[in-house]
């Protein structure tokens, strides 16, 4: 259902470092129940303008999939660093099994999954959410070795 209604943002200037710390810790118990850890790579002073609990949703689908894309012991960074045009990049990291070349053109349509339990929502929720904060979410992935999921926002 949250997929299909359009996304109604509530806007804030936010310091991205805090809004990562925060989320990192509310993350780090759910992954380390998984056997995985989190950790977070504190950024310089760095604003965007937006809807922290929309963003929030982002991060958490982001950094869910990264689990369950990594083994037990292994380690998923979370981080934020200026990108070109005043936007802010937040990247998520794993070295998990990465992602075949033949998914990847497909990972942010809705309902598709490479998972047998998944909906094939929760990355084309992010990729609504984040176009609707003015931004862009890029994948890096090698089949064996891993993902970097890179939301791009305007800073402000």
């Amino acid at each position: 259902l949250d997929f299909a209604k359009p996304v109604k943002l509530t806007a804030e200037d936010i310091d991205v470092g805090d809004f990562l710390e925060d989320a990192a810790k509310g993350l780090s118990p759910v992954l380390s129940e998984r056997g995985v850890a989190l950790r977070y790579e504190p950024s310089q002073v760095l604003t965007i303008h937006g809807d922290a609990q929309r963003l929030r949703q982002v991060l958490v689908n982001l950094v869910g999939n990264a689990a369950d894309a990594s083994k037990p012991g292994a380690e998923v960074t979370l981080r934020a660093t200026p990108a070109n045009d005043g936007q802010i990049a937040i990247e998520v990291e794993d070295r998990g099994r990465g992602i075949g070349a033949d998914d990847l053109p497909r990972i942010f349509e809705p309902f598709f999954t490479t998972r047998p339990d998944g909906t094939g929502l929760g990355l084309a929720i992010c990729h609504k959410v984040v176009r609707a904060h003015g931004g862009d979410i890029k994948v890096r992935s090698t089949l064996g070795q891993g993902s970097i999921f890179t939301v791009l926002l305007p800073g402000s």
